[in-house]
């Protein structure tokens, strides 16, 4: 497939795109364990186009990289998020998360998401999001300072922790020890309940039932949207002066009415910011760290670069331009296990992809995780090698610069998403993930322990379910490994 045809004069019908047929008891074991990959199983035995049933209507797994230009980017007003709010079942995707970020970035479509981005892009510009990169490090330093040289502990969880101070402190101004950062950390359940009931066929069911997960899930809501409310409400009140997000939030103005935002436009882009900003960089740094301390000779490259830019004090911004391969640890990190794992669009009209119908109201689904393993732009493609991200070639390693590759498609790499839908806080989420793992590595290594992580959450964001079993080392230069 190479040419995108949208008007073509006799498209093949829809039932002439490869399909798996009915799934198997195995099939929906690899589902439950790892939804991610038994995607990735169908592109390579199916195609760059494969039609996967699902319940009353058709999902279609796209991996031809002109067919997801066309999606995402050149034809993006064609498609929608959510066109009618009938989703996986499908009749309620989103819903779950709607009830949680309201109207925020993530879940609007339509005029209404285009107008909220336009208003809100200039918050992210690059010199005001360079402004929180010593709250990044500072805070990822705290956090080191709990480290146990030889204590085993789930650091899943401690990425958890670090992410959630990192946003509670640039979007509220508040740190991780207050109550309001607390009543945020045990809002909702981090793994289970209604928002892995996302993409179930029976979430709408589900999230009706008394259940103790969704009694949790009402009271966290109110929680945190009191917090938030109260937060506005403060601000509105104050010299308007505050440098957190949302100070500047409140300063938004419509350029053509002259409006500013409401509170509950207010509220839902800051839940929005607080669920996406935490839930993406946990999940980034703890697959960076699992994924060096398997690759021990990385590691050391990775605290060789550290050592000689930063010597024994924390990272600035101004660091960040020879922290190329620091930078190039999290990016291939994120290529092996992009947090927004799956971007779901739904067919406004009919369309054409290269002669195959697909008909108005189906869900197309585009995977990065599935894109960054395509072996013909990311040859050996579930090997884990930063040097394909760093700026000059090595002649004598064909993996280095391979994401600058001649002729690789541009959506070859999205862990941010891409067009009218891209991340808005891609850059401020790649600085923080990047000053944190310069941060963290400066005096410690981690060590996984038990089996690979298997088994992943992919519900919200791509997660080690369960959490991931690590041991802390403290690093003792001038030794062959580090210790």
């Amino acid at each position: 497939m190479t040419d995108v045809q949208t008007t073509p004069e006799s498209p093949a019908p829809t039932e002439a795109i490869p399909t798996p047929g009915p799934m198997r008891l195995k099939d929906m074991r690899e589902v439950v364990r790892n939804v991610p990959r038994y995607l990735t199983g169908l592109r390579d035995k199916h195609g760059p186009l494969v039609r996967v049933p699902m319940g009353k209507t058709d999902a279609f797994l796209v991996s031809d990289f002109d067919v997801v230009q066309d999606v995402i980017i050149a034809s993006s007003r064609r498609f929608d998020k959510d066109a009618q709010k009938t989703g996986p079942g499908p009749d309620d995707w989103g819903s779950t998360l709607e009830r949680v970020l309201g109207k925020g970035l993530v879940t609007s479509v339509g005029t209404y998401h285009r107008r909220q981005r336009r208003l809100i892009q200039p918050v992210f510009h690059r010199q005001r999001i360079a402004g929180y990169g010593t709250a990044f490090a500072t805070i990822a330093d705290e956090a080191a300072s709990h480290f146990t040289d030889g204590e085993r502990f789930n650091f899943h969880e401690a990425m958890y922790e670090l992410a959630l101070g990192m946003v509670t402190r640039t979007l509220f101004d508040v740190s991780l020890d207050s109550e309001a950062a607390d009543r945020i950390r045990t809002a909702f359940p981090r793994e289970g309940g209604p928002l892995r009931w996302e993409l179930s066929p029976f979430g709408k069911i589900l999230l009706r039932l008394p259940l103790r997960a969704n009694r949790q899930f009402k009271r966290g809501l109110k929680a945190v949207d009191d917090i938030v409310y109260g937060m506005i409400e403060e601000r509105r009140k104050g010299p308007g002066d505050g440098e957190d997000l949302l100070s500047v939030l409140l300063t938004v103005t419509d350029a053509d009415t002259g409006e500013h935002l409401t509170d509950l436009e207010l509220r839902d882009e800051a839940i929005t910011l607080l669920m996406a900003g935490h839930e993406t960089s946990s999940g980034a740094l703890t697959w960076a760290y699992y994924l060096l301390g398997t690759h021990p000779e990385i590691r050391e490259k990775l605290h060789a670069e550290i050592d000689e830019v930063l010597g024994d004090r924390l990272p600035t911004v101004a660091d960040l331009p020879r922290l190329q391969f620091t930078d190039a640890v999290y990016s291939e990190a994120l290529r092996l296990y992009p947090p927004a794992w799956v971007l779901v669009r739904r067919a406004l009209e009919d369309y054409t992809a290269n002669g195959y119908h697909i008909p108005r109201n189906s869900v197309l689904m585009v995977s990065p995780y599935v894109l960054h393993r395509d072996a013909t732009w990311w040859p050996e493609p579930e090997r884990f090698a930063p040097q394909r991200f760093l700026p000059e070639p090595d002649p004598d390693d064909p993996l280095t610069g391979h994401a600058k590759a001649p002729g690789r498609p541009k959506l070859a790499y999205l862990p941010f998403g891409a067009g009218p839908r891209q991340c808005i806080g891609n850059v401020f989420a790649q600085m923080e993930g990047v000053m944190a793992l310069a941060t963290l590595s400066r005096h410690w290594e981690f060590e996984p322990v038990g089996d690979p992580p298997d088994r992943v959450t992919s519900d919200f964001t791509l997660q080690p379910r369960g959490g991931l079993e690590m041991v802390a080392h403290r690093r003792r230069r001038g030794t062959a490994n580090g210790r």
